[in-house]
């Protein structure tokens, strides 16, 4: 992969990255058990991270780096919001939704990790898709408990 190509990839980690940080602060602001919302706010933290960490390869490797998510997200957003005020925030749905656009960052981010990138940016994706799966298996952990009750 060259230059221009791999800062396009990490260009378009770093839009799911913010789209993920705010999905997830938004559902942590839904939340009403604090434990979730503490759990859900770090993981929002992580993303917030990641496209920090994806922003300043992309200056590294001489690229402009991408700043905000889409539009698409934050329509999203507002519809978990209107769906769960709806329902009492009823946190079956904001994990609903927030594993739903979880499933969507870890896919991308799996993708990336088996392109042909520098080793340094191999590296950099490789921990970043750890750390998502290991946040993503607690989000689903808790999905699973509010299922139960």
């Amino acid at each position: 992969m060259n230059t221009v190509d791999t800062i396009e990839l990490l260009n378009k980690l770093i839009v799911t990255s913010k789209d993920g940080e705010r999905g997830l602060r938004a559902a942590a602001e839904e939340a009403h058990h604090a434990e979730l919302k503490a759990a859900l706010f770090d993981y929002a933290r992580f993303f917030g991270e990641a496209a920090g960490e994806l922003q300043q390869a992309v200056r590294d490797l001489g690229g402009h780096p991408k700043e905000i998510g889409t539009f698409g997200h934050t329509l999203h957003r507002t519809w978990m919001h209107l769906k769960a005020t709806a329902l009492g925030r009823d946190e079956q749905v904001i994990l609903d939704e927030t594993e739903r656009d979880e499933d969507e960052a870890e896919y991308r981010l799996a993708t990336a990790v088996h392109e042909e990138t520098p080793p340094a940016i191999h590296a950099l994706l490789e921990r970043q898709y750890a750390e998502a799966q290991r946040h993503h298996g607690q989000i689903r952990e808790w999905r699973e408990h509010a299922q139960v009750h």
